[in-house]
């Protein structure tokens, strides 16, 4: 048995690099121990721990990068070649011209592929053989199989191309190269292969010089004599060389900033063990689309471990990698491990989001977390949901869940939904159905009983008021009054957003006063509560708005899961 490494859990940065440093490990098929707040191995296991570095990332990210988009080509070229061609039609030649232009010769010939060539060891000639691969145009009277032996030799030439990415070298490198710049530059930049002026091309030696070889003489060295402290372990250092400026919206150059600490002095820096932590936070959050989150449990690690690697496999096993995965990859993760017989009760947990550049932290408390749990059925039936407003798209899934990460009720995005819901007309623009909204409803019915402002309600008050305002639309539609339900509607949601119970009542008598029938005896309970008030309300101006027949049937129509 070889000397041992013990990481202890801190704050959420560090956290999220032992977590990222165990995946790696575990990855390669490394023995750790793994106790409560703790993390042990052998310094045997950082033996070509470069490799295992970017082997893991690869490996998670595979399916994201420009080097799979490259070779994943190969199976449209089999299946053609299988069939002699003969479903190959005009699309299919789109699709071939836009794979020669926007992937082969826009990534090979990249400037970080082309840094990459020089370091492997095939020395095929990317370039020139992307030069001589052209598109292929088809004149007015062509047909395909004018151009089909161009089709044929551009076939060729492209697998050549795939074949070269294929080789265990290629995707080493050129891989590598990907996660480099959409992973890890996420975390860390501005020293070692993400240093523009670094000497070693091979990126795997000068992440073994940079991280690896510095751990491995720190272990060795007699520290008595070591008068500083490490910022993060307190284990001793004998210089403060080794500082945080290369994390991102963390650390700070303490050459050129020193007004940033105590007396101009500066007094933070860490251990080659601790920077070596460090570095393996890309494995420890998840990215997607230049967004990250981790989910900061910090009273058990093997917890930790395991609801952040649920939230990778969740995002990552998608066959459709979209933005708004990152939040759904985080309440999968939330309600497994909701639904695990765990011996210990889930606390409030801290959630860090990497958001345009910048880390963002919610505290989610133990009450949210049991209506996350308890509205999965609601929250599934949204996911598709969204509406356009000028150039910018907005998910709804995705605008619902923030909201709930940041503590916050779901008036005003209900009150949004059905604003826009009335006033477009747009199908393309807006992709959701009242159905929809009642979804959210329900959610926030459970947000506002758990945060104690709503009573617990007996009966569904959501689903009542809805079919009292479905059973009014459909009032009017008889006296061929359906023209004057969207001001009444309007007039309505003015009257919940301003919280004014009186003007809603008038309007509402007026209504029933139209069609000669009785205020329904849920509104009794509206003028109860303030917040009972709006939750009928605004599930009674979704009704009226849309009503209840084939509501499935919009919804799907829609964009919705309903």
């Amino acid at each position: 048995m070889g000397e041992k490494i013990t990481l202890k859990m801190g704050d959420w940065l560090i956290n999220s690099g032992i977590v990222g440093l165990c995946n790696i490990l575990k990855h390669s098929g490394d023995q750790v121990e793994v106790t409560s707040q703790q993390l042990e191995f052998d310094v045997e296991a950082l033996e070509n721990f470069e490799e295992k570095y970017f082997k893991y990332l690869i490996d998670k990210y595979e399916k994201t990068l420009s080097w799979y988009k490259i070779v994943s080509y190969e199976k449209i070229l089999q299946y053609h070649e299988d069939n002699d061609f003969d479903t190959f039609k005009d699309d299919d030649l789109d699709k071939l011209n836009k794979y020669i232009k926007d992937v082969l010769k826009y990534y090979l010939n990249s400037a970080s592929y082309k840094a990459a060539y020089g370091v492997m060891d095939n020395q095929l000639d990317v370039i020139k053989l992307t030069k001589e691969l052209e598109t292929i145009k088809l004149k007015k009277s062509e047909k395909i199989e004018d151009k089909l032996q161009d089709i044929k030799d551009a076939f060729k030439k492209v697998q050549v191309l795939i074949d070269y990415c294929k080789e265990a070298d290629s995707r080493k490198y050129l891989a590598a190269k990907n996660v480099i710049y959409t992973i890890v530059k996420n975390a860390w930049e501005g020293i070692c292969f993400l240093n523009p002026q670094t000497k070693e091309k091979d990126m795997y030696l000068d992440y073994k010089g940079y991280f690896i070889e510095p751990v491995k003489d720190y272990v060795e060295e007699d520290k008595k004599k070591y008068k500083y402290d490490c910022f993060t372990c307190n284990g001793k250092m004998k210089d403060m060389k080794n500082d945080l400026s290369f994390l991102n919206n963390m650390g700070f150059d303490v050459s050129r900033k020193s007004s940033h600490v105590w007396n101009f002095n500066n007094d933070i820096a860490v251990c080659p063990i601790c920077k070596l932590v460090y570095s393996c936070i890309p494995a420890g959050f998840t990215y997607v689309y230049d967004r990250g989150v981790y989910i900061n449990e910090s009273t058990r690690l093997e917890t930790a471990i395991n609801i952040n690697n649920n939230v990778k496999t969740q995002i990552l096993n998608e066959t459709d990698i979209n933005a708004n995965l990152t939040y759904r990859g985080l309440v999968y993760a939330i309600n497994e491990q909701s639904n695990e017989k765990m011996k210990y009760e889930l606390a409030d947990i801290q959630v860090v989001k990497l958001e345009d550049g910048k880390y963002r932290f919610n505290i989610l408390s133990r009450q949210m977390l049991n209506i996350i749990n308890t509205s999965k059925d609601d929250l599934n039936r949204i996911i598709k949901g969204g509406f356009t407003e000028g150039k910018d798209y907005f998910n709804i899934y995705e605008l619902v869940i923030e909201r709930i990460l940041n503590n916050q009720n779901l008036f005003l995005l209900i009150h949004k939904l059905l604003v826009v819901k009335i006033t477009s007309q747009d199908t393309k623009k807006v992709r959701f159905g009242t159905g929809q909204v009642v979804r959210i409803m329900n959610i926030n019915k459970r947000i506002m009983e758990g945060m104690g402002y709503m009573e617990k309600a007996n009966k569904d008050i959501v689903g009542l008021a809805k079919n009292s305002g479905y059973y009014l639309r459909e009032d009017y539609k008889n006296k061929k009054a359906k023209d004057k339900l969207n001001g009444i509607a309007y007039r309505l949601l003015n009257a919940l957003k301003t919280s004014n119970k009186n003007m809603f009542m008038d309007t509402l008598l007026n209504c029933y006063l139209y069609v000669q029938k009785t205020v329904p005896n849920i509104f009794m309970e509206a003028l109860r509560d303030d917040e009972k008030f709006k939750t009928i309300g605004y599930a009674f101006v979704a009704g009226l708005i849309e009503g209840k027949d084939n509501e499935n049937d919009k919804d799907k129509k829609n964009g919705g899961n309903e």
